[in-house]
Order: C-alpha cells, then sequence, then structure tokens
C-alpha cells in the first residue's frame, strides 16, 4: 500500500480545512435562516473530522484486502512523483567505448559517445464519485447515526480494483506521445513462455518445472537475483496443502518452491489468473510503482445549503517497467497458450 509523503498528506489536510472553511462561510452567508427552518432552507454544515478518519481506515482496510500485487511492489519499488507530472522518463544508455592495453600507457582505444534514449510512462489519475443529499447529512447529523456506507465503499473498491489492474494489464488507452500504460501482463519487452500444466492439479515436480523455466527467462536476461512470483490464489492454496509427492510425507508443494535457488517470495493473488506465474525482479532499476497520490477521498464544491455532498475516491498510480538498451527486461511472464 502507498504510503503518504509529507506533502501529499498537506494536500489532503488543507482540502479538508478549506471544506470546512467553505461551510462556515455558507452559514455566516445564509444566518439566521438556516435556524429559522433548516429543512427548508439546507446544510450548511461540513463533513466532522472523525468521519474523515472513517472513511481514511476503511480504504487503508480495502486496499490490504483487495491489492495484493499493488501492495506488494508498493511496500518495496514505490517513487513519489509530483501529481502534477503527466510522464515519468527513464533513460536506457547503449555501450561505448573500446579498450586498450599497453606497455606505454599511451591510449589508443576509439573515443565514441553512448546512446542515450529516454522511455516514458504516463502518471493517470483514478477516480470514482459518490454522493448523499443535503437532508441525508442533516439527518445522520442530528440523529447521530453513521451516513449509509455502500457508495463509498463501492467507489473506494472500484478505484483499488482499477490500481490493482493498472500493475498487471495497464491500460492501453492511456496514452502521451509515444509514452503508453503497460502493465506487467502486457509489457512488449517481458519475457514470455507458454505454461504447460494446470498448475491446480499438478504434481510437485511439474510445479518445480514451470516455476523454474519461468525464472530462467530473467536468468537468460541477466537477471541474476532472487524474483518475487506472483501466482494465483487458489493454484497457491493447492501446492500448499498437497505433498510434494505421495509416495512419503514430506514437504508440501509451496514449500519446495520456496526453497528453490531464484526465488525470493511468493506472493498469491486472485488478480493473477489461474495457471499464470510472473516473476520480478524488485529492484528501481528494474520496476517502479509511480505514486502521485495514494487512495484517498476529497470533497466537492457545495455552494449552497440545498447542493448534495459530492466526493470523489482517487488515486494517482502507475507501474513503470525499465529495460537497458538491449530490451532486456526484469519481468517473465508465463501464461496459457490463448
Amino acid at each position: 500500500m502507498l504510503r503518504f509523503t509529507r506533502e501529499q498528506q498537506e494536500y489532503i489536510v488543507n482540502l479538508r480545512k478549506i471544506h470546512a472553511m467553505q461551510h462556515a462561510d455558507m452559514q455566516a452567508r445564509y444566518g439566521n435562516l438556516l435556524s429559522v427552518n433548516n429543512q427548508l432552507i439546507g446544510n450548511a454544515s461540513p463533513i466532522p473530522r472523525d468521519v474523515w478518519a472513517t472513511w481514511d481506515r476503511e480504504a487503508v482496510q480495502l486496499q490490504r484486502d483487495v491489492l495484493a500485487v499493488f501492495n506488494d511492489l508498493a511496500a518495496t519499488v514505490s517513487e513519489p512523483m509530483p501529481i502534477a507530472k503527466l510522464v515519468h522518463h527513464f533513460q536506457t544508455v547503449s555501450d561505448s567505448g573500446s579498450i586498450n592495453i599497453s606497455l606505454d600507457g599511451r591510449s589508443r582505444a576509439k573515443t565514441d559517445q553512448p546512446l542515450i534514449e529516454y522511455h516514458g510512462t504516463p502518471l493517470p489519475i483514478i477516480d470514482s464519485t459518490f454522493s448523499y443529499g443535503w437532508r441525508q447529512v442533516a439527518s445522520a447529523q442530528s440523529e447521530g447515526y453513521a451516513l449509509d456506507a455502500a457508495g463509498r465503499l463501492n467507489a473506494n473498491r472500484r478505484v483499488a480494483e482499477k490500481l490493482e489492474s493498472l500493475v498487471l494489464e495497464g491500460d492501453n488507452r492511456i496514452r502521451v506521445g509515444d509514452a503508453q500504460l503497460w502493465g506487467m501482463r502486457t509489457h512488449p519487452m517481458r519475457q514470455t513462455r507458454q505454461t504447460g500444466v494446470t498448475l491446480n492439479g499438478a504434481a510437485g515436480a511439474q510445479w518445480e518445472s514451470e516455476i523454474k523455466a519461468t525464472v530462467m527467462l530473467l536468468h537468460d536476461n541477466n537477471f541474476r537475483a532472487n524474483a518475487t512470483i506472483y501466482v494465483n490464489w487458489d493454484d497457491w492454496y493447492y501446492a500448499g496443502t498437497t505433498q510434494y509427492t505421495t509416495q512419503y510425507a514430506g514437504k508440501n508443494i509451496a514449500q519446495t518452491v520456496m526453497d528453490m535457488a531464484g526465488v525470493g517470495a511468493v506472493v498469491p493473488s486472485s488478480s493473477v489468473r489461474p495457471n499464470e506465474i510472473i516473476a520480478v525482479v524488485k529492484s528501481k532499476e528494474v520496476i517502479q510503482l509511480l505514486s502521485g497520490m495514494p487512495m484517498t477521498s476529497r470533497a466537492q464544491f457545495r455552494a449552497n445549503p440545498e447542493d448534495d455532498y459530492n466526493f470523489v475516491v482517487l488515486a494517482a498510480a502507475a507501474l513503470q517497467i525499465k529495460f537497458d538498451a538491449n530490451g532486456q527486461c526484469g519481468v517473465a511472464h508465463s501464461a496459457p497458450a490463448p
């Protein structure tokens, strides 16, 4: 789960302060009319501070439940970004120069310059809205009960699910010039292969073979480091409850996979498809989760006491998958044949 930077926290806190100030101004403008017959004039009260705290806790809990792949990346390779920045670039640098060896130290090596190219990743803003009528809010404040949670929880879930989808699928509608938003199962530079078995039912040796073949894709691209493996939740449950071999009681399949060389961690997620394996070298030199704004709720402007209370749940995040001048990428993807 993404963490707020100090600047992002100040931005959200100031927005909520402005929301309260707008309502204080509204109360001053309408004066005694509000207290004479507020059922006709409307509600000029701000959202109480404790309500914001409750909504923030709901968002945090939902993200923990839904964003298995997103949260795993956010915990290690997140990179804060100004929310105004549309595209974040990384550069690839070609090889250059030649080697010379001599006894007199007079270099005859060829001098040249490396070729530097820039590659961009768009940073989109994901949002979903919900609202309450002014009478709903007025009644909740006067009677002391909580506002109905269905609308805001649905908005939170839609944004959370889209964040999870972006790191896996990307979104080909998000383009800025030549920069397109890719995911781990769609990036053109990722290494790919087809899985040959149904993992939820496969023998231990078959699991080991599929994981090894996926990790070897990284090794073939000179990424020789422990990889994080993303698998389907049901597939991994089967692996954790099935003996590696039925001939004797020993380790289950999951334990054997975790002991394999080149496997740093395994993260199960319902967002990963059955029989799909994604291996990633989690380093900021390989992959970054750009964070313009963690998921949060903000209030829209109300001009009149009878206006609805409208809110936006928003987040700004994108996965940046890097590669070198030779097209070598630290993401490997095994999937069934289409």
